[in-house]
């Protein structure tokens, strides 16, 4: 039977208590007269966390079970009297600079700054004890007006019970990856002759990219690779593209049936330049993707989770963050850490940290001169308002229709598009925008052209092509044209013009030169007139 001390009090003739220790003898199976039986009460753990909660937080604790008991007793007239005060001190007027007129110009700026975060807060704290007085009746709290809260509704946001969109994704090109019938295998490569900043973003690629591998590309064309990169079981493909030595742009290739992105590379930060970094590790990386609402978003948001192994290494707490906002997705690399016994958690970044734009979209794999384009900016129609997604339009059959003399004869629509922007520039040739040269333009068969072969070994060039006669004839022309005019109108510049005596040969009368012997009235010589006067 177990025994317990309890203290048993003495009172005294001064009025003291005296605690004297007393064993008393408690049977842990004895009932009392109602059935209840005695049993040894011990001490929650709740209790002792509550022991060792800071006084601040326990008078606020305090005080809430307070109201929640009590609750408010406001009469309606109190309420909406109350209610008024509030919508009042919202709309209570702020300091303006005409306020701080009296301080220099150099610190007038700072001034203003500090009283307006002074007014803020004083006015928040009064709405904050409004509400605490009113209760339930306070009113709702207002979200703050953003373009990314006030997005206009677009047609092609997926509802999550859509079940064409369903069927799609269970047929696409991504489906193996997510029926966990193939396994991430990322080939990281980069453009000619890349520069050390390129190879270092590739390889901090890599560290954030698990089961991938970088290779040198050299001359090697895209295409080739991507052929390689099939041929080695690779499922994904990225190619680091740089302008001025400094990375510009990412092509996404998903193997081996496609499709292709191309994403633009905006503030690009390395791990080294962040404030506070941490070092990254083996485990596999949990992927967040969020805000990737419509058809297209889904479709880009795929393409990115198949870099990614489908069981991610919760030991490591590592996250992989892509977060659309705006048409614009931001990377982010973090480890989570746990704090204070695991009531709060901390993020750590790893790095690296930049932000894509989705160029364009292409179906199957990379192919510039035949591909078929399912989705290519064009930033002065589609984004005429910020608070519209203008990425997320999904477009349907824009097939180039140019063909292989796209490079040489494109103006107008044509030109600007719906099909790959096109002109003179000589840029990556895997970026569309910055490349628009097709290739070497072979002949049309249909007007008659044996084609021009790709490669020859000592066999002169057969013929000349349908383009280059039309643009020989269209030469002469205006050559022959240019002769003939000049020769009928301007023939002296080539066959000179009629006899030209020498002056020796004109008689005085023709040149009108008067005879020596005729008096000069002009002539202020000996005349015998005074000089001056014969004018």
């Amino acid at each position: 039977m177990p025994s317990k001390r309890v203290k048993k009090a003495k009172q005294k003739p001064s009025d003291e208590i005296e605690f004297e220790e007393e064993e008393v003898t408690i049977d842990v199976d004895e009932e009392d007269e109602e059935g209840h039986s005695f049993k040894e009460e011990e001490d929650d753990d709740d209790d002792d966390d509550h022991e060792h909660e800071p006084p601040s937080k326990k008078r606020k604790k305090a005080k809430k079970e307070e109201l929640e008991d009590v609750g408010p007793k406001l009469s309606k007239e109190e309420i909406q009297e109350l209610i008024k005060k509030y919508d009042e001190i919202k709309a209570k007027p702020t300091v303006t600079k005409d306020d701080f007129k009296h301080l220099p110009k150099s610190d007038r700026g700072k001034a203003l700054k500090r009283a307006i975060k002074k007014d803020k807060r004083t006015r928040q704290a009064e709405r904050a004890k409004l509400r605490e007085d009113l209760g339930e009746e306070a009113p709702v709290k207002e979200q703050p007006k953003t373009i990314e809260s006030t997005r206009e509704y677009d047609v092609t946001m997926v509802a999550d019970d859509d079940d064409e969109v369903e069927h799609d994704e269970a047929n696409d090109e991504f489906a193996p990856y997510f029926n966990r019938e193939t396994t991430p295998k990322v080939l990281i490569t980069m453009s000619p002759k890349a520069k050390i900043t390129t190879w270092k973003f590739c390889f901090e690629l890599k560290k954030c990219i698990p089961n991938a591998e970088m290779f040198s590309r050299k001359n090697v064309l895209l295409k080739r690779i991507v052929e390689q990169a099939i041929e080695k079981e690779y499922t994904d493909l990225i190619v680091v593209h740089e302008d001025k030595k400094q990375p510009n742009g990412i092509v996404l290739c998903h193997l081996p049936e496609g499709p292709t992105a191309y994403f633009k590379i905006n503030s690009l930060t390395f791990t080294e330049d962040l404030k506070r970094f941490g070092e990254s590790t083996s485990h596999y990386p949990e992927v967040i993707l969020n805000n990737f609402n419509t058809r297209l978003g889904h479709n880009i948001a795929r393409m990115f989770a198949c870099l990614f192994p489908h069981d991610p290494k919760f030991t490591g707490r590592r996250v992989v963050t892509l977060h659309n906002q705006r048409d614009y997705i931001f990377f982010r690399h973090h480890r989570y850490e746990f704090k204070k016994e695991g009531e709060k958690a901390a993020l750590l970044e790893l790095g690296p940290r930049f932000t894509l734009r989705l160029k364009w979209l292409q179906k199957g794999t990379f192919d510039a001169k035949w591909g078929e384009f399912e989705w290519v900016l064009k930033r002065h129609e589609m984004e005429t308002s910020r608070r519209r997604s203008s990425r997320l339009r999904f477009l349907i059959n824009a097939r180039s229709t140019l063909g292989p003399v796209r490079h040489r004869f494109a103006w107008g629509e044509d030109a600007a598009g719906p099909n790959v922007p096109v002109g003179g520039k000589m840029g990556a040739s895997e970026n569309p925008e910055l490349h628009t040269y097709d290739g070497d333009y072979r002949g049309s068969p249909s007007k008659g052209d044996k084609l021009i072969p790709d490669y020859f070994y000592r066999t002169p060039t057969v013929g000349r092509t349908y383009i280059d006669r039309c643009l020989t004839y269209f030469i002469s022309a205006v050559v022959w044209a240019w002769f003939t005019y000049h020769m009928y109108y301007h023939s002296g510049h080539l066959f000179g013009h009629w006899y030209m005596p020498y002056l020796s040969e004109f008689t005085d009368a023709e040149l009108g030169i008067p005879p020596s012997s005729e008096e000069d009235p002009e002539y202020w010589g000996n005349h015998g007139k005074p000089h001056g006067s014969y004018r």
